[in-house]
């Protein structure tokens, strides 16, 4: 049995009596609100061909309904609650995200720059596309479609495979993890402010690249494991491993935000996430750009279809 599947499987005993189980924290989508309306973002959902614009109450995106929930001996449990009072609350709370809230994005360091690590990180595990995913992988895995696995991971997929709720207890144990990556100290942070608005999605800590892939960033990515993290509407996080550990502050290009604003345009339409977020002024040519033509004006955006594979 792999070692993180070894841990008791009723983790985070509790009951949660909220049904709304948030896989985005709402105090990092209000970074997003809207000027007029703080409570409300600006999205683009897809609908089969279709992407439409809207303006959403942040209350109502992010969440699946139930989603840490859990059986065990015949009693609904939950790590909802926990995961608030042990990750996201303390985090919220933290001289670092209060430094961000307030836009004081000047002052943050190296050791601010872990803790961001760490956020997105812990967004990136606890987020429904995360489960979603294992259990996707576990039906090739049965199905002999994945190849060259380790044998950690083939015992981690048997594993799954044999355990009821296997994908979710596995999932629910990264959304509560709280240790720090052996590699945490060697991590780049690179720390971009763009001139431009930047995007972000329900889906936030973005893969820029993996090493053996062509990144959209060139060669010097090619060999690095790296993420991004939109922190605003114009600061945002690289953090990189496989390089010289550091900690930067640097001016974003614009084409360089422009790129990851169009890599959180793919995620959506790949079906990665629900709900792209953004307002910008390039959104309705990144449409045009990706084939979709303008179908409607709606009350509060738009409606544009796909008119070319």
């Amino acid at each position: 049995m792999p070692a993180v599947a070894a841990k008791k499987q009723g983790i985070g005993v509790g009951v949660n009596r909220s049904k709304r189980h948030h896989y985005v924290p709402q105090f990092y989508l209000r970074r997003f609100g809207r000027a007029d309306d703080t409570h409300k973002v600006m999205i683009l959902e897809r609908h089969g061909d279709v992407l439409a614009a809207d303006r959403k109450s942040i209350g109502s995106i992010g969440y699946e309904e139930r989603l840490h929930d859990f059986v065990e001996d015949g009693t609904t449990q939950s790590v909802e609650a926990e995961i608030n009072q042990t990750i996201e609350t303390p985090f919220s709370d933290s001289e670092t995200w209060g430094k961000i809230e307030s836009g004081r994005f000047d002052s943050l360091n190296d050791l601010d720059g872990l803790s961001i690590y760490g956020f997105a990180r812990h967004l990136q595990r606890r987020n429904l596309n995360t489960l979603l995913f294992m259990g996707t992988e576990n039906a090739r895995f049965l199905a002999e479609e994945l190849q060259d696995l380790t044998d950690e991971e083939r015992a981690m997929h048997q594993w799954i495979a044999d355990t009821p709720g296997g994908a979710h207890t596995l999932f629910r144990e990264g959304a509560l993890d709280t240790m720090m990556p052996e590699d945490a100290p060697a991590i780049n942070i690179m720390l971009c402010r763009s001139s431009i608005s930047l995007r972000t999605s329900t889906n936030p800590t973005l893969m820029i690249s993996v090493p053996g892939r062509k990144s959209i960033f060139g060669e010097l990515f090619n060999s690095l494991r790296t993420w991004w993290l939109t922190l605003d509407r114009h600061w945002g996080v690289f953090i990189i491993a496989g390089g010289p550990p550091g900690f930067s502050k640097n001016d974003m290009p614009e084409d360089a935000a422009r790129l990851i604003n169009r890599q959180y345009f793919t995620q959506l339409t790949h079906g990665d996430a629900r709900y792209m977020i953004a307002d910008d002024p390039f959104l309705e040519s990144d449409l045009e750009w990706a084939g979709y033509g303008f179908e409607q004006r709606t009350t509060h955006g738009f409606r544009y279809r796909l008119v070319s594979a």
